[in-house]
């Protein structure tokens, strides 16, 4: 979804009792994946919700679940209002090919079922760092692309996304995504899982085989962890091995608190300077 579009509803062709909320919900679910209700609410309302906004986008999230275009599944949410409890909507096998009949699937459109939930902590933070993307792109103007599929090549990413330049429309930047929540571990020869992964993409920079499979040469691989402590852990240890500024390290909490921030650090510098997602 590019920053300047609007959501509008499907054609219906096949959706019992079609209205312009379940069109626009459905394409919602195709555009990032997996979501909680007040996500659903706050993107279809466009601001802070209310508990009238939130009961009317969950009951028409469980009508189009009760009529099989989405799977849900329900989710302990610490910071959930009314309880911890509450339901992860996406699409169905249902849903998936009526979004490719009807004209609104995307790059992010896939089936969200039982294999999902194995990761649904993982699945709901690379939808939130989506949302954030979303925001900040709607609020700047600026165009953007943000792919879920077809990501298995060289690297496997948890995500890409590429961004208009602010001061080159005409231009793009590249972004490979990986959500660490887990500490240092899985070591193979003295070297934990997460940096056998980043080195991966240390030796794919400005490759032929990047060109290939991507269509570009050069990109930033943003980290996204826990805490500051693991980042910090993270940062020393590609200090020693892969110290290239492609990788730009940040946590859950700050670009939830300001995407656009000088919240990124990388291991190429020496000194602790953040730098900001929107610096060229």
């Amino acid at each position: 979804m590019q920053a300047n579009s609007k959501i509008s509803g499907g054609t219906g062709a096949e959706l019992p009792r079609s209205n312009a909320v379940k069109g626009k919900l459905l394409q919602l679910c195709a555009e990032f994946f997996c979501f909680r209700t007040d996500d659903a609410a706050e993107l279809l309302r466009g601001h802070p919700i209310t508990e009238s906004d939130a009961r009317s986008v969950r009951r028409t999230l469980s009508i189009l679940h009760r009529d099989g275009f989405l799977y849900r599944v329900s989710y302990f949410d610490p910071g959930h209002v009314r309880g911890g409890a509450c339901y992860v909507y996406g699409l169905s096998d249902k849903g998936v090919d009526h979004a490719f009949r009807n004209g609104y699937a995307t790059a992010a459109t896939k089936t969200f079922d039982e294999h999902s939930i194995r990761t649904l902590d993982h699945e709901l933070e690379l939808t939130s760092f989506h949302i954030a993307i979303y925001r900040l792109c709607s609020a700047r103007g600026l165009p953007y692309l943000w792919r879920q599929t077809d990501l298995k090549h060289t690297v496997y990413p948890d995500g890409f996304f590429y961004v208009a330049d602010p001061a080159n429309p005409g231009k793009a930047f590249c972004y490979f995504l990986e959500i660490e929540r887990a500490k240092l571990g899985n070591y193979r020869n003295g070297e934990p899982q997460i940096l056998r992964k980043l080195r991966k993409y240390y030796e794919y920079f400005n490759s032929t085989d990047c060109e290939k499979e991507w269509g570009f040469r050069h990109y930033r691989v943003i980290v996204v962890q826990r805490n500051d402590a693991r980042r910090e852990g993270l940062l020393r240890a590609l200090r020693e091995t892969i110290n290239h500024r492609m990788f730009w390290l940040t946590t859950e909490s700050a670009y939830r608190e300001d995407l656009a921030g000088a919240i990124f650090m990388t291991p190429k510098d020496d000194a602790q300077v953040p730098f900001s997602f929107l610096m060229r």
